[in-house]
Formats: C-alpha cells, sequence, structure tokens
C-alpha cells in the first residue's frame, strides 16, 4: 500500500513538472518571434524607401505592442498580428 502511494504521488508530480515546462516553453517560443516580427516592422518605420502610409501603419502597430504587451501574453499578440 505504502509503494503503491509513493508510486502516485510521484506520478503526479512528474505530470506537474512536465505541464508546466512545457507552458514555459510555448512562451519561449512566441516571444522570439513576436521579437522579430517587430524588428522587422520597426525597420520598415526607418526605412526611407517605404512609403509615408506603410510607415505609419507600420507605426501604429508598433504603438499598440508596446501599450498592449504588457498586459496580454505574446503568444496572443502574435495571433491577432500574424493571420
Amino acid at each position: 500500500m505504502l509503494f503503491k502511494n509513493l508510486f502516485t504521488g510521484a506520478l503526479v508530480s512528474a505530470a506537474a513538472l512536465l505541464s508546466s515546462t512545457s507552458a514555459l516553453a510555448f512562451d519561449d517560443y512566441c516571444t522570439p518571434k513576436l521579437n522579430a516580427y517587430l524588428g522587422n516592422v520597426q525597420k520598415t518605420v526607418e526605412s526611407e524607401y517605404i512609403s509615408d502610409r506603410q510607415k505609419e501603419v507600420a507605426q501604429k502597430i508598433l504603438d499598440k505592442v508596446k501599450a498592449s504587451r504588457n498586459d496580454t501574453k505574446d503568444c496572443v499578440l502574435i495571433d491577432k498580428l500574424l493571420p
């Protein structure tokens, strides 16, 4: 009986550990992807070869992300920004 309780406790602990690390890995996947996208948008804003209208749209994207990044997770922002 004691062995069964120990085994069950170890199994539950292992499952909790795996689920928490997979959630962290998911966040780590989204953040670099969002940062790369925002870097490209910033280059669009700074480019001299892009039309003013495209620069305005790119700047609006940067402003919206900056305003909501602390409240919204990166993966949600990627879903909103990238079709």
